[in-house]
């Protein structure tokens, strides 16, 4: 497991929470950053560069008067790939509604560096996205906070 890229992608939900409404780290991201939201949003389809995928979370984000985002667990690390398990959601602004999803991400690492991210609502889907066939029936492992 890449210890480097697991802390990268923690960094970068520790950041969101801590808020949401800040850029996305360039220390954390690749130049040529893209974010696939095709399989949980297809309008929005796959964002390119930091800033545009920045401004198209936020609108997601800026529903929720309190969106958290938790790690559930890492699914698979290495130098190249993490496939994480998440919880994002919270009240929904005006409402006392709570909204949760269960989502799962692929980060895609080039030069040290999140390349690409994808989002699926379908732990296989991740899996297959990111070339993993071989992790769709293993048992999941626990995320570790640091």
């Amino acid at each position: 497991m890449s210890e480097k890229n697991a802390k990268a992608v923690r960094e970068t939900y520790e950041r969101i929470n801590a808020d949401p409404q800040a850029p996305a780290s360039p220390e954390l991201f690749h130049p040529d950053y893209e974010f696939d939201a095709r399989d949980v949003a297809p309008a929005m389809g796959i964002v390119r560069g930091r800033e545009a995928a920045d401004e198209a979370l936020r609108e997601y984000w800026a529903m929720f008067e309190d969106f958290h985002i938790e790690l559930l667990e890492v699914l698979h690390a290495d130098e190249e790939l993490v496939v994480t398990a998440v919880q994002d959601g919270g009240r929904m602004k005006g409402s006392d509604a709570e909204v949760w999803n269960r989502l799962f991400h692929v980060f895609a690492f080039r030069e040290g560096k999140i390349a690409r991210v994808s989002s699926h609502t379908d732990k296989n889907r991740a899996l297959e996205a990111a070339g993993l066939r071989e992790l769709l029936s293993a048992p999941p492992r626990q995320a570790t906070n640091h």
